[in-house]
C-alpha cells in the first residue's frame, strides 16, 4: 500500500545523498530511512537508488519519480498552509546556494535569526566559489553573480553590492604611496586564477591599472582576504567582508566596483511554504542591509567595469 511518508523519506535521501543525512533532516535513524525506502521500492516494484562510495544516487526510476514526489510535497505544503490560515508550521530543510563571500561572510551571520523564528526550519547553506545548479537540484534556492538563463526558473535581481581595494597599514607603509589608479602599477594585486573563474563578473583585476602585477592568485575571495591580512598585497573585496575589520584599510576609496547578485528557484518551488519563507527573508534582508552591501561614498566615485 502506498504511504505518503515513504515519499518524504525518498525526498530526504535524494537531497542529502546519505542515509545519515536524511535521518538528521527527518529526526530519525538511518535504519528507519532505509526501511521506508525499501517499502516504497516494494510498492513500485523497482529500485529507486544506487548505493555508491560517495552516497546514494537515483536510478532511472528514481529520476522519473522525483518530479512527482516534489509535486506531492508541494501539494501537502499548500494544504497545510491553507488549512492553518497562515499559521502553518514552517519546518523542513531548505538548501541555499550562494557565492562563497556572500554565503560565508554575510548570510551565515543572519540565518540564525530566521531559524530562531522558525525552530523547525533547517538550512543547508552551500557557500562555494562556483555556480550551484537549481535544475540539477543541487540546491533549492540559488544566488548567483549572473542572471540564470534556464527555463522553468523564477529569478529576480537580489541586490547590487560594492567592492573596493584593501590592504594592511603595514603593507602600504612598506611600498610606494598610492594616490591614483596608475600608482597601482608595481604593487602586488591579489587576484583570481583567470582560467578557473566560474564567471566573467569576477574579472575586474585586469582593469585596475595598465600593468597589474598579480604574483599570488587563487580561486577564493576568502583566501584573498587572508593573503591581504598577511601583508601579501592589495585585495579587491566586497565591503560587507571588511567593514568591521580594522586590520584592513581602503586604498583609493573613490574607486568602487559594482556588481549584482541574482536569486532564483524552480518555478514550482515558491508554492512550498518553507521555501517562500527563506526566499522572502533573504530578499528582505538584502533590502534592509543596503548600507552594508552598497557602501555609501563620501565623495564622487569612479566606477570601473570588468576588464
Amino acid at each position: 500500500m502506498f504511504d505518503w511518508n515513504d515519499v518524504r523519506y525518498f525526498l530526504a535521501l535524494q537531497r542529502s545523498g546519505k542515509l545519515l543525512g536524511a535521518a538528521r533532516q527527518l529526526g530519525t535513524t538511518h535504519a528507519t530511512v532505509a526501511r521506508h525506502i525499501a517499502a516504497l521500492e516494494a510498492v513500485l516494484g523497482q529500485p529507486l537508488f544506487i548505493q555508491q562510495a560517495d552516497g546514494y544516487t537515483l536510478t532511472a526510476a528514481g529520476r522519473q519519480l522525483l518530479p512527482l514526489a516534489e509535486a506531492l510535497e508541494n501539494t501537502a505544503s499548500q494544504m497545510l498552509d491553507s488549512g492553518c490560515k497562515g499559521h502553518a508550521e514552517v519546518s523542513g530543510v531548505v538548501r541555499v546556494g550562494a557565492p562563497e563571500g556572500l554565503g560565508a561572510l554575510f548570510l551565515a551571520r543572519h540565518m540564525p535569526a530566521l531559524m530562531a523564528r522558525y525552530p523547525g526550519l533547517e538550512i543547508d547553506l552551500v557557500a562555494v566559489p562556483r555556480f550551484v545548479s537549481i535544475t540539477s537540484r543541487e540546491v533549492d534556492i540559488a544566488i548567483a553573480l549572473e542572471r540564470p538563463q534556464a527555463n522553468l526558473v523564477v529569478t529576480r535581481k537580489l541586490t547590487n553590492y560594492c567592492l573596493g581595494l584593501y590592504a594592511t597599514p603595514g603593507y602600504l607603509a612598506g611600498h610606494p604611496p598610492i594616490a591614483e589608479r596608475e600608482d597601482l602599477n608595481g604593487h602586488a594585486i591579489l587576484a583570481y586564477v583567470d582560467d578557473l573563474l566560474f564567471t566573467r563578473e569576477l574579472m575586474y583585476h585586469h582593469g585596475l591599472c595598465r600593468h597589474p602585477r598579480m604574483p599570488l592568485r587563487n580561486t577564493s575571495v576568502v583566501a584573498q582576504k587572508e593573503a591581504a591580512l598577511a601583508g601579501g598585497g592589495i585585495a579587491v573585496l566586497p565591503y560587507y567582508m571588511v567593514y568591521d575589520d580594522a586590520r584592513l584599510v581602503q586604498v583609493l576609496p573613490e574607486l568602487r566596483i559594482v556588481r549584482s547578485y541574482w536569486i532564483s528557484a524552480r518555478s514550482n518551488i515558491r508554492r512550498t511554504l518553507r521555501y517562500r519563507v527563506v526566499w522572502d527573508y533573504v530578499v528582505d534582508l538584502c533590502q534592509r542591509m543596503q548600507w552594508l552591501l552598497l557602501q555609501q561614498p563620501t565623495q564622487q566615485n569612479e566606477s570601473i567595469d570588468a576588464g
